[in-house]
C-alpha cells in the first residue's frame, strides 16, 4: 500500500486548492492521506483515512521557508506511516485517474524515487542545458558548493511537485535536507534566486545519488507551464503550478472544473 502526503499552509487560496487535491486522492484511491498544515480548522476535511499534522513554522522570514517546510511534512508522513510507498503531491496537484499501489510500484520501476523531468518552460527557449546551468550556479552552489555537477547529458531537472518514492527513501532524503537546512545560517537564496525544496531534490538525485530517481512519464505531473496542450486527456495528475507564487485566486475553481 502507499500513503499520500500534502503540505498545505498560508493563504486561503492554498487551503482551497489543497482541499480539492486531497478530495481527489480520497475519491480515487484507498490510500491513507497525511496533511501537514498550519491551521487544522481551515482545512475543513474529514475522513477516516485522513491524518492531520500541525506544522511548526521555521523561524526565518525569507520566502524560501514556506517551501522548505515540505521536508518537515515528508518527515512527519514517513514517521507516521507504515506503508511501503509514499506519494507527495503539491497542494495544487489534482489526481484525475484511479490509482493503486501496483501502479505506483510499476511506475517506480525498482527505483527508490520517481519524478517527472521538466524539460522546458512553455513560451521560452529553456531546455535541459539551461536548467543544468541554473543548477550549477544556484542549487549546487548553495547546497553543496564543493561537489561537481554531472555532465549536461546526465543531468535531469526533476519537478518535485509530484514525487513517488519508497517511504524509507523519503525519510532519508528529508533527514538529509533538514540537517543541511539547519546548518545553513543564511536565507536560502543566491541573488534573486530562491533556494527551495526542489533544489534539494536536484542535488540529491543529480549529484549525491545519480541514477536513484526514475524518470516518470509526463502524465504523472502534467502542467501548462512545461507541457503543451494542457490539459491532456491521458494525464494522471494535473499540476496547477504557479512558479513558487502559490495558488492563484482561481486555482481551486480550475481544479473543480477539471474534476467535473
Amino acid at each position: 500500500m502507499a500513503c499520500v502526503c500534502f503540505f498545505i499552509h498560508g493563504s486561503d487560496a492554498y487551503y482551497e486548492a489543497g482541499r480539492e487535491a486531497v478530495r481527489s486522492v480520497l475519491e480515487l484511491t484507498d490510500f491513507p492521506v497525511f496533511v501537514t498544515c498550519d491551521d487544522k480548522a481551515r482545512l475543513k476535511l474529514d475522513s477516516s483515512r485522513l491524518s492531520i499534522i500541525d506544522y511548526s513554522k521555521y523561524p526565518g522570514s525569507h520566502r524560501s521557508w514556506r517551501f522548505l517546510g515540505k521536508f518537515r511534512a515528508l518527515e512527519a508522513c514517513a514517521q507516521g506511516s507504515d506503508e511501503e510507498l509514499l506519494i507527495f503531491m503539491d497542494a495544487d496537484a489534482l489526481l484525475l485517474r484511479r490509482l493503486d499501489d501496483q501502479t505506483v510500484r510499476a511506475a517506480l520501476d525498482q527505483h527508490p524515487l520517481g519524478m517527472v523531468e521538466q524539460t522546458t518552460i512553455t513560451g521560452s527557449a529553456m531546455n535541459r542545458a539551461g536548467f543544468w546551468e541554473h543548477y550549477r550556479q544556484h542549487s549546487l552552489a548553495f547546497i553543496a558548493p564543493n561537489l561537481a555537477p554531472p555532465s549536461p547529458s546526465a543531468f535531469r531537472y526533476f519537478n518535485s511537485g509530484v514525487v513517488l518514492a519508497h517511504r524509507l527513501a523519503i525519510a532519508e532524503i528529508a533527514g538529509w535536507a533538514l540537517s543541511e537546512i539547519s546548518r545553513s545560517g543564511s536565507d536560502h537564496n543566491i541573488g534573486q534566486h530562491m533556494i527551495a525544496d526542489q533544489d534539494y531534490f536536484q542535488v540529491w538525485t543529480n549529484t549525491l545519488h545519480p541514477g536513484s530517481c526514475h524518470e516518470l512519464s509526463w502524465e504523472w505531473n502534467h502542467c501548462e507551464y512545461w507541457d503543451t496542450g494542457f490539459p491532456r486527456r491521458r494525464a494522471r495528475i494535473a499540476h496547477f503550478s504557479n512558479f513558487c507564487n502559490g495558488p492563484a485566486p482561481n486555482t481551486a475553481a480550475r481544479m473543480r472544473a477539471l474534476r467535473g
